[in-house]
Parts: structure tokens; sequence; C-alpha cells
């Protein structure tokens, strides 16, 4: 499997094979302090295939063909066969019982270790392989009849049946995969998908649709692929961390930089396309991303297809506001009752990145937190627009238009009523149960509407907030501003509200630093004394700073931002 390499290619092999030597050293520290026999089967698990393999099978690692390293390739074997159940599937113990989504998940990764043992020519490794052609013979029912319960499932399955068609030829496994590709990839003109998973899913589709993409010959996937990956590019913030600030998914408001299936993926698009956007972004992966050994494997198997094309002018951009979804609309709350949960994925809902070097900005219809604001290690990590009507807790925005070439305005009319009796033909023999009644049937009385604007407009150093409602007067207002837990607010203007996870700034300019890099927010006003909107989710793993007015208004909030030096 020692394949010719240039010395760049070389370099990054053996950067990584330490990288991976370290890691298992480390894990291994911590098999070796387990406390009881539970903590030891949650560290020596199926999930050390791909570590194990790839230190085994690479020559340039310091585990190569170690004895030691091949027991623990076979006791991952054959945790990988102990979870297999009678279905074929695989369980994802927390969650999916009897899975294929998570089987489908599981069968990429081992293909790829049982390809690496394959062209090793070890023969050592005879009894793992046999042990993993196992699993994957009882895997192909699974992934045959086995259906999916999230967008990106579909497209994992893909992946995974073309992972087997490979290795056992059967027309079944393609015909089970274009059943799902019969469905249509669901990626907005602009590369974004369902759940919107900048940090997770979008690299989980591009490593399994790359495979589906090259192994059915199906130039969708490969269409589907680049698009994300050119749209990720303006999707990191100053520390190298992806957006996350308005996901479908788990990854939502984490901080995560790019992972080993965002590495790999990328230096296989951008060898396939020789194209300038996408090396700039794969030499940034090989920077900033968590490689781990997937990177390694791919490394070893397709040397040719990770190597990037020198092409000296690829850098990413620092600099940037792009628009997404102009046009889009989606449902957000507008009617009585604002009750239950938003849309989960409002796919293609409006969204500007605004970058402006050590300063990122993400502007986001479609949810409550419009606003992301990061200058260095500052983060402002969600503005809500809390008002007193008729328990709504804080505003979503339907949709957004940009107004000139800095600003972008989101607006909504809020319905406001009360129900009308229903006739006794309606309610008869439902013994006054009002959850059993046609509430939806009921008339509507004193109507009224409340007309809000937002207007954002972006600077180099930060933004403008406008808020604008004249229709309804006396209507609580209130501006809310997230911050982690370690971040100090500072200024004359701050008032505690009584409850410890919110301060009111009553006037003046409020002041967060974090390691030298500032934001301020300001003017604050205090025309009322609520503390959290009703119905409003306080997430009590952040700080607020509010602001707290009054209709009618036509208000001006800036944030900016700046070195303390």
């Amino acid at each position: 499997m020692d394949k010719q390499l240039n010395a760049s290619s070389h370099n990054e092999l053996l950067r990584l094979a330490r990288l991976l030597e370290q890691q298992w050293d480390n894990h291994l520290e911590k098999i070796n302090r387990a406390q009881d026999e539970l903590e030891r089967q949650a560290l020596v698990s199926k999930g050390l295939l791909n570590l194990t393999t790839a230190l085994y099978c690479c020559s340039a690692s310091r585990y190569y063909k170690d004895d030691q390293m091949l027991d623990w390739v076979k006791t991952a074997c054959h945790c990988l066969l102990a979870e297999q159940l009678a279905s074929g599937c695989i369980s994802l113990a927390n969650c999916n019982i009897d899975s294929p989504p998570d089987t489908a998940f599981q069968v990429h990764g081992t293909t790829l270790a049982y390809t690496v043992m394959k062209e090793s020519g070890i023969k050592q490794l005879a009894e793992a392989m046999e042990l993993l052609e196992l699993f994957l013979q009882r895997a192909k029912q699974c992934l045959l009849t086995g259906g999916i319960h999230t967008p990106n499932h579909r497209w994992v399955m893909c992946g995974a049946l073309a992972n087997l068609y490979e290795l056992f030829p059967d027309e079944a496994l393609k015909e089970r995969a274009f059943q799902f590709f019969s469905e249509e990839l669901d990626i907005t003109p602009y590369g974004e998908w369902t759940e919107r998973s900048n940090a997770m899913y979008n690299s989980a589709l591009a490593i399994h649709l790359i495979d589906a993409a090259e192994i059915f010959e199906h130039q969708p996937a490969w269409d589907a692929v680049r698009s994300n990956l050119l749209m990720m590019r303006h999707m990191f913030h100053p520390d190298d961390t992806i957006a996350t600030e308005y996901s479908g998914r788990q990854d939502l408001g984490q901080q995560a930089k790019m992972n080993d299936w965002y590495y790999t993926a990328l230096h296989l698009m951008a060898s396939k396309e020789q194209s300038v956007e996408l090396v700039a972004l794969a030499r940034y992966a090989e920077q900033t991303a968590t490689a781990g050994a997937h990177a390694l494997m791919y490394w070893m198997l397709k040397p040719e297809r990770m190597a990037l094309p020198d092409i000296r002018d690829a850098e990413m951009p620092k600099a940037y506001t792009v628009f997404l979804g102009e046009g889009n609309e989606t449902l957000v709350p507008a009617h009585i009752p604002y009750l239950g949960k938003l849309v989960q994925h409002p796919h293609g809902a409006p969204l500007v990145r605004h970058r402006r070097g050590d300063l990122s900005i993400t502007l986001m219809s479609g949810q409550q937190d419009i606003l992301y604001v990061q200058y260095k290690s500052t983060r402002m990590v969600g503005y809500r627009l809390g008002l007193g009507w008729f328990g709504i807790g804080s505003a979503a925005f339907p949709s957004m238009k940009q107004l000139d070439q800095h600003t972008y305005r989101l607006e909504i009319s809020l319905e406001g009523c009360y129900f009308e009796p229903l006739p006794p033909a309606k309610t008869e023999g439902l013994k006054g149960s009002y959850v059993n009644m046609p509430n939806h049937e009921r008339g509507k009385t004193h109507q009224s509407q409340l007309d809000i604007a937002l207007e954002v407009k972006l600077l180099e150093d930060g933004a403008d907030l406008t808020i604008i409602s004249q229709s309804v007067p006396n209507i609580l207002v209130q501006h809310i501003f997230q911050f982690m837990p370690e971040s100090q607010f500072a200024g004359e203007g701050i008032k505690p509200s009584g409850n410890p996870l919110v301060s009111w700034l009553t006037q003046g300019t409020a002041c967060i630093e974090q390691e030298g890099s500032c934001m301020t927010i300001g003017p604050g006003t205090h025309r009322h004394l609520e503390v959290v909107p009703r119905n409003d989710r306080i997430n009590h793993e952040l700080n607020r700073l509010v602001i707290n007015g009054k209709t009618p208004l036509s208000d001006t909030i800036s944030i900016r931002c700046f070195d303390r030096s």
C-alpha cells in the first residue's frame, strides 16, 4: 500500500501519523486508568477500529505491524460484532435502537478499515478481515430494507449502500440507493442542506455523498457536495470556529472547528475540481481541522486524490458580506396562540454573513436568535427581540430584504385577538372540556395588529440596530443581548434585575471585554420593569444584557467592536 508521495504530501501523512499516535497514547492512558469495568467498556469499543487499523497498517507509524496494536484491532472488531443485532443493524444506545442510519454511518468507517487492511497485504490481519467481512455481509440486509428519520440519513444510507456495492456487487444495493436519490437532493442553489448543520452534518453528507457519487457515477451528488463546501467559505469566525448559530441540529451554538470528514472531503474535492476556492478550504483544514483516522487512511489508500494542486493564490476570504436565501420566506409564529415550536429546519431562510477580519456577524431570519456578533474572542451569541404581546416571548422574522449596500430589513405583522363563544351544537356532549372543543372554529374579537421592523446596518466595526414599531402604543419591548457566562458587563447604566442571569442597561453604554477585545452596546433605556418576556425560554448557560423599551418607538442601538489598546 506504500505509494509514492511528493514531499509535501509525505510530510502531511507524517503529521497525521504523529497526531494519531498521540491520540492513541492518550486513549490508552485513559483505558489503563479506568476505575471500573463499566468505564473500561466505554473506552474499549468499536470506536477504536479506524484509529487502531490506521496506526497498525501505516508504515510511517511507530505502531506499524505492532503485535499489541494488532490485538487492539481484533478487540475492536469483536466489539463491533458484539453490538450487531439479528437484523444486521446496530443501535445508538442513547437514542436510535435497531437503527439502519447508525449502521450506515458505521458501514462507511468499517469498509474503509477493511479496504486498508486488504490493501496492506499484512497476513496477520486475516482474522480481523474475516470479522469485518462478517459484519458487513450481515449489514447488507439492514441497509436493503432499512429506513430513515432525518433528512441527512437518506444520503448517509446512499453512501453506505455504495460502500457495500463496491465490496460485494449486488444490484439490489444500487437500486435501494436510488430509491432515496429519486426524492432529489435537498440542497439550495447556494449550497445549504435542510438541517443547516455547518459543524456536523455538512461534513457527514460530503464524505458519504462523495462515495455515492464516485461508485454510482451520480453527478447530482458531486454537484451538491461542491455547492455546500463552497458555501462554507463564508462560514468561519475569526477564531477558526464554524458558524453554528442557526443550526437545526446538535451543533447549534457550539464552538467547533472542522473535523476529520471535512478535511478528507475538501482534499478529495479540491484535487478533483482543481478549484482555487476548494484548495484554499483544504489548506485551511490542514491548519485548523481536528484530523484523525479517516484523513490518514484516505492518504494511505488514495494519495494521488488527496494531494492538493499547486495553486499559490488560494486564500480564505476574510472580508465579505454575502446574502443567502434572498427572496425566500419561512413560517414563523404570527398568529394566536403563540405557543409551540418554531420550524426546526427553516430551510432556505434568508441570512447574511458579514466578515471584516476579526469581526464576524450573522444576521438570521426564521428563528428567535436574530443576530450573532463576534470580535476576536468576545462573542454576543444571540440578540433577541422580546415583546409583551400575547405571550409570544421573542419575535422571529419570516424573511429579510436588502435596503442598500449595508442595510437589511426584517419585518412582521403580529396578530392580537380574543375568541367568541362556540354555539351549543359544537360543544354538546363534551362536558365543558375546553381541550376537546373545536377551538379553531371560534370567531375573533378585539382584533389588533402589531407591526414591527428591525433594520440592521452592517459596518466595518459593528452594527446598528434600528427597531421601528408605531402601530400599537404601550407594548413592552425588550432588546436581549446574550453572552457566555465568562463575559463581564461594565458601565454606569448597568443595574441588577433581581435575576442573576439578567442585567438591565438603563442608560449609556455597556462594555464587554475579553482578552483585550471589546464590544460596546448602547444606549440603554429603562421604560418598564420586565426581567424576562412571558414565554421566552431563558438559556441558563448564558447571561443577558437587556434594554427595556416601549412602543411607539424608532430607536437605534449601536454595537461597536475594538481593541482595548
